[in-house]
């Protein structure tokens, strides 16, 4: 069993951290909320969280005076891979309960009659490459490493990253078709990609989506840190939603670049 995996078990055995993955699940936050939803002291909850943060299970960030704390669902995904996905035969019939209770009930409401709000999202992804390999494959091979359920045009021939200010992150249809995702505000290879975009309803929005990409050196490699922060409709499952979805996308990114291309 690698190290890595041995802390996301060891963090995972505790039912105080389980039930703040739980809270984390539904949002991000800062961690006095945290402390008052326990009958345990603010300090015995923050050796909690430190045990979290070393597995990876959870990112913290500081913001102003106050300290947020994320949901980084990425090493629940390796220990996934690791362990349920060769043996999904079997839970077959236990996966179809939980999409029974996962299915929307008749009669919710619809985004159109939700609420708008601010969500973020916070998550650390490990990728085995130097930072120069990872910008590489980020902002010049992005084509190849998108996942086809992520275009917003059915017919989409390549997606393109112009790393420069002002440039445009979008979906090339062809004779100078298109869609832009994002503009960029920030770049300074092969560090940090900042983007601003604003999506209309036919690609998921109304929305206001700020992304801020930083690719920081570890000893393994690079660990790609990805804040991201919508103003949009919020329903209930709004912040899974958009933390799977990430996770999902960059998560292409690290399968190519560790494994390459696939046919």
């Amino acid at each position: 069993m690698s190290d890595d995996l041995a802390l996301v078990w060891k963090a995972l055995a505790d039912p105080t951290r389980r039930a703040i993955l739980d809270l984390l699940r539904q949002r991000p936050r800062m961690t006095g909320e945290l402390a008052e939803a326990f009958p345990s002291t603010r300090f015995a909850v923050m050796k909690h969280l430190e045990v979290l943060v070393e597995a990876g299970l959870v990112v913290s960030r500081k913001q102003g005076r106050e300290r947020w704390n994320h949901l980084n669902a990425q090493p629940l995904q390796t220990v996934y891979e690791r362990w349920v996905r060769p043996y999904e035969a079997h839970w077959a019939v236990g996966l179809q309960h939980l999409k029974e209770l996962a299915e929307r009930p008749e009669g919710e409401k619809t985004m159109s009659t939700t609420p708008l709000g601010l969500v973020r999202v916070e998550q650390e992804i490990a990728i085995a490459a130097a930072p120069e390999r990872v910008w590489q494959a980020l902002v010049e091979e992005t084509g190849r490493w998108w996942p086809k359920d992520f275009y917003a045009g059915a017919s989409a021939k390549n997606f393109i990253v112009e790393p420069r200010l002002g440039g445009r992150m979008y979906e090339d249809w062809g004779n100078g078709t298109g869609a832009t995702w994002y503009t960029v505000t920030e770049v300074a290879p092969p560090r940090s990609l900042g983007l601003a975009g604003h999506y209309p309803p036919v690609f998921g929005g109304p929305s206001t989506s700020i992304l801020r990409l930083e690719l920081v050196p570890s000893e393994a490699g690079t660990v790609l840190q990805i804040s991201a922060s919508e103003f949009r409709a919020v329903s209930d499952n709004t912040f899974t939603s958009l933390d799977e979805g990430w996770r999902t996308l960059f998560g292409c990114l690290k399968e190519y670049v560790e494994n390459g291309e696939k046919t």
